[in-house]
């Protein structure tokens, strides 16, 4: 069956769900700070096609990523994981750039607004486990 193939695994989908929420609190947040910067200094379009593009692009590379871990996964041996990680790796950052160098060019995103969707996973993981270590903390002085 080709289909399974280019589905996401389960861990990755339940992963991305329980993501969401968060993920459209930090583009709330992010959309409010460009409308206040808006009435501030001007509204420029570019700032929020630059959001809209940087989440694009923050949900492929998270979809690719699991893409990948998954075939890691599956990998017999360390050097053939290691080196499709790698390419994996170098592969979606090169795509990235060229997107963004791309719209760049044609001066279709602002490059700060595009960015910042980019971080939201590692804010989000940082808080997850900064909560799940406190909660494991709690139930070991419990014990």
């Amino acid at each position: 069956m080709r289909y399974n193939r280019y589905r996401l695994n389960r861990h990755a989908a339940d992963e991305l769900k329980q993501m969401t929420p968060y993920l459209l609190l930090f583009n709330g947040a992010a959309v409010a700070v460009c409308i206040g910067l808006g009435f501030a200094f001007g509204f420029d379009w570019r700032l929020y096609t630059g959001l809209a593009v940087g989440n694009v692009l923050m949900l492929a590379n998270f979809v690719l990523i699991g893409f990948t871990a998954d075939k890691v996964v599956k990998c017999r041996d360390f050097s053939s994981a290691r080196s499709i990680s790698r390419i994996s790796y170098g592969l979606r950052y090169i795509g990235m750039f060229a997107v963004l160098a791309g719209l760049l060019t044609v001066k279709v995103i602002d490059p700060i607004a595009a960015v910042v969707p980019l971080i939201y996973p590692k804010v989000y993981y940082s808080f997850f486990y900064i909560k799940f270590i406190s909660v494991k903390e709690e139930q070991k002085n419990d014990n």
